[in-house]
């Protein structure tokens, strides 16, 4: 899998995959067009901050966006397409967003992890921190990994 920056154009596409993503885990079809409803992934926040792709063959199968606020980088999304989850493109998408944070400056990257990823997160070295409220009604962990 290469990874690349994302290009603006590409956010609806990238935004229909978090959508597919999303579904995998079996949520019912009105939580997932709650969901889809809420994304924001527009070609403006592509453009304006670090949305990297994992493509393969030419096609995106999975992204991530990191928001930077200096020694603390938050990842907002992590997402693949169903077909790549357990196949280690996960992985490599997080180790890539680690490394890149951690070029940045950062010491703690942190984010909040969708319930079904949370044993993912936790062998990528996670460690959950607290819980916060969801815009979709939820409880979320908040994972982080300290990064120095």
């Amino acid at each position: 899998m290469l990874v690349r920056p994302a290009r603006p154009q590409e956010a609806p596409a990238l935004a229909a995959l978090a959508v597919r993503s999303k579904a995998h885990w079996g949520y019912s079809r009105e939580f997932i067009e709650r969901f889809a409803a809420g994304m924001g992934l527009t070609s403006e926040v592509v453009a304006t901050n670090d949305v990297q792709v994992g493509e393969r063959d030419g096609e995106p199968r999975g992204f991530y966006t990191l928001l930077h606020r200096g020694r603390l980088v938050v990842l907002d999304d992590l997402w693949l397409e169903p077909a790549e989850i357990g196949h280690g493109s996960g992985r490599l998408l997080f180790e890539h967003a680690a490394a890149r944070a951690l070029r940045s400056g950062a010491a703690v990257l942190e984010w909040e992890a969708e319930p079904y990823a949370v044993g993912f997160y936790t062998r990528m070295g996670g460690d959950t921190v607290r819980w916060t409220g969801s815009a979709l009604g939820r409880r979320l962990p908040v994972m982080r990994l300290q990064l120095t």
